[in-house]
């Protein structure tokens, strides 16, 4: 089982991407790349991307940290100890946890994009890799390891929000915008996904009553896969399919295919130097065909050991040692958690985590190469769903350099970002980042939360700016 969740996770990671875009960038007239976060956006001057490195961002997001986990030791031949020593109270603990403890990371690579004038209008044309991998750990899960059982009556504990889900697909994507009235635009992208790989680990069911008497263990669950070149490897146990590993070395092959839409406009209101915009994006589905599906569950009464044999000399001494029914207590939970292959193929459309951004921007009377802005960007996803509200500072100091600072507060805490963009005419060179974090252990891993982005792209602006 263990072999089976790590593979699943280092292949998601090796091809991770994310369909977000830098936000520090939203209000930076000079980011070729707006669009992807509103496709109302055109931009000053039509553009094509470097191969690959147009636009490459990499994200990893919590609401967890080290500081979760690690506390200062009272023994002074330690300087830390983790959460589960007694001296870490469980109110300690458990107060920094959420009802869902979530970690998330992304990549974003653009292979190839470009823009450009069309009649009234700015088209643009992406092909990029797209994919993201969420995890969602219930609080009840880290209350049980800390806390155990209570010393008297039933201690339940719910599990039902375990799950992990990671997918990756190709997708090539067509947007256009233009000016339809004064002060307002309005734009559309349509994209068609190319389906790579899909794996999905969730229990619908998993409860654990506890008590001096017994242990009562009910669970339901299941692994989804759909991988390019991976399969499972089986073997037959008491008449079904046990899964021992994952084969990755099948053919390679196509799971999948959807469409989704993005959504936006851009109104200038009629209070001078405020503009307004909301967008919203990836709103579709990929349906996953020749899904490989295995199930696990069943119920599991544990109530105590039986007739201890001490004496090694008693002839049932080998079948009642404590060493025999601590092992075939080991079996009978792998048992219970095994998973176990189902005959068939299965395909499920899944909807898109759909993201909606609403921003608000607005030109200072006394420098128009300055603005403040505020971004609310909301990402839909079930119990992964995550919200951030972002406070921004523009500034243009010459035409061809903007920069932005801001601060955002969201599901998974506070962060500083920041862009540079260099345009000149020709070429183009940006980074910039969501979040980071400043204080780090020596292992580069963050104290409170684990939040890191970064993000550069290289592109080649064509032409005189245009006026669309």
């Amino acid at each position: 089982m263990k072999k089976i969740i790590t593979t699943i996770f280092l292949s998601a990671i090796c091809c991770m991407a994310s369909a977000q875009g830098l936000k520090s960038g939203y209000f930076l007239e000079g980011n070729f790349y707006r669009h992807q976060l509103n496709p109302a956006f055109g931009a000053e001057r039509a553009y094509f991307s470097f191969p690959a490195l147009g636009n490459l961002n990499i994200d990893v997001q919590s609401n967890m940290g080290l500081s979760t986990f690690l506390y200062e030791s009272n023994d002074p031949a330690y300087d830390m100890t983790t959460f589960l020593d007694p001296s870490v109270s469980s109110s300690e603990f458990l107060d920094k946890l959420k009802k869902n403890n979530k970690i998330g990371a992304n990549i974003n690579m653009q292979i190839l994009s470009a823009g450009f004038k069309l009649k009234k209008g700015y088209m643009t044309i992406d092909l990029g890799i797209k994919s993201n991998i969420s995890t969602s750990l219930p609080k009840d899960f880290f209350k049980m390891v800390k806390s155990g059982m209570n010393s008297s009556g039933v201690t339940e504990y719910q599990f039902s929000d375990l799950r992990a889900t990671a997918n990756a697909y190709a997708e090539i994507g067509v947007g256009y915008s233009q000016k339809i009235m004064d002060g307002l635009r309005v734009g559309g992208k349509v994209k068609f996904l190319i389906g790579g790989a899909y794996a999905q680990m969730a229990y619908d069911k998993l409860t654990m009553r506890l008590s001096e008497d017994q242990w009562d263990i009910d669970a339901d669950g299941y692994l989804d896969m759909a991988l390019t070149t991976a399969a499972y490897d089986t073997e037959l146990h008491n008449g079904r399919n046990k899964v021992t590993g994952i084969n990755t070395g099948g053919p390679s092959s196509l799971f999948g295919g959807g469409f989704a839409i993005d959504l936006g406009a851009v109104y200038q209101t009629p209070i001078d130097g405020l503009e307004v915009s909301m967008a919203i994006l990836d709103l579709g589905f990929i349906k996953w065909n020749n899904i490989n599906r295995a199930i696990s569950g069943g119920n599991y009464t544990f109530d105590g050991f039986d007739n201890i044999q001490t004496d090694k000399d008693a002839p049932d001494y080998d079948d009642n040692s404590i060493d025999t029914q601590l092992e075939n207590l080991g079996d009978d939970l792998q048992d219970l958690f095994q998973l176990y292959t189902v005959d068939g193929k299965e395909s499920k459309a899944k909807a898109l985590a759909a993201t909606l951004n609403i921003g608000a921007e607005y030109t200072m009377p006394f420098y128009d190469r300055m603005s403040a802005g505020f971004l609310s960007s909301t990402r839909i996803a079930g119990n992964l769903s995550t919200s951030e509200g972002r406070f921004y500072a523009n500034v243009r100091p010459v035409d061809v350099l903007d920069l932005s600072v801001n601060y955002s507060i969201s599901s998974y805490g506070s962060s500083f970002g920041w862009m540079i963009n260099v345009h000149p005419r020709g070429f183009n060179f940006f980074i910039g980042s969501d979040s980071q974090f400043f204080k780090v252990s020596p292992q580069f891993l963050g104290i409170k939360r684990m939040n890191t982005n970064i993000s550069m792209g290289i592109n080649f602006p064509l032409g005189s700016r245009l006026d669309i």
